[in-house]
């Protein structure tokens, strides 16, 4: 996975899904948390932004997702955030069906004006199955009635504070695989600065809707906020 500046381009737009209207981009979501939702349109696997409380894909595009490190005191270097759940009737998937979340390999770590690739590593675990940074990997989940599904992600402990980024896709047998989605993993960063990091994503690593064929870039757009 390599990590490139490209121009930004700003565009807003509005997706409807399953009764659902949500602002591509999730600006207007500020503060709230969202699980990774992935759901069916036509047979293509898209991401969204899952609210268990409200039980509702609340985004319908969402692919740049939050994470925290120390929210946990006695785990400063790990986190069960974000998880991937929905209700797979509303999502669109068939019961008892594994959905894949594929981890590309490579770290990205900011140097103060974009993302490049980090000397250390991520692991995410989840049962059995571990995947790491360095060479990437799939963990599997079973789609069940109502899923709520938390793997961990712990970064090596000798990691500088900063802001690091994984990039993944869902896969599912019988669907074609999703764009690219993000997690951006704050490490003891200042909370206003590491949420330019995640504009900073947002704006130059996601085409705008539209653009994907100018930027030469797959991609996705939105963002996960935490309570």
């Amino acid at each position: 996975m390599t990590f490139r500046t490209v121009q930004s381009l700003g565009c807003v737009g509005l997706i409807a899904v399953m009764g659902t209207t949500a602002l591509a981009d999730g600006d207007e979501h500020e503060g709230e948390h969202f699980d990774i939702g992935v759901w069916n349109d036509n047979g293509v696997l898209r991401t969204g932004g899952w609210d268990h409380d409200e039980e509702a894909l609340e985004v319908s595009s969402l692919r740049v997702f939050e994470a925290h490190f120390g929210e946990d005191p006695e785990f400063p270097f790990s986190i069960d955030e974000p998880g991937v759940g929905g209700v797979a009737a509303d999502l669109g998937l068939p019961l008892d069906a594994t959905l894949t979340l594929r981890m590309a390999a490579g770290l990205g770590v900011w140097n103060g004006s974009g993302f490049e690739t980090s000397s250390t590593d991520m692991t995410a675990d989840y049962g059995p199955l571990s995947v790491n940074s360095n060479t990437g990997g799939d963990l599997d989940f079973l789609v069940t009635e109502d899923y709520d599904l938390h793997p961990i992600f712990s970064i090596n402990e000798a990691s500088p504070s900063g802001s690091y980024l994984l990039e993944f896709t869902a896969v599912m047998d019988g669907y074609t695989d999703s764009d690219s989605f993000w997690i951006v993993f704050n490490l003891g960063m200042d909370d206003e600065e590491f949420e330019g990091t995640v504009e900073w994503v947002e704006d130059n690593l996601v085409p705008a809707p539209g653009a994907l064929a100018l930027l030469g870039l797959a991609g996705l757009a939105g963002r996960r906020r935490r309570n």
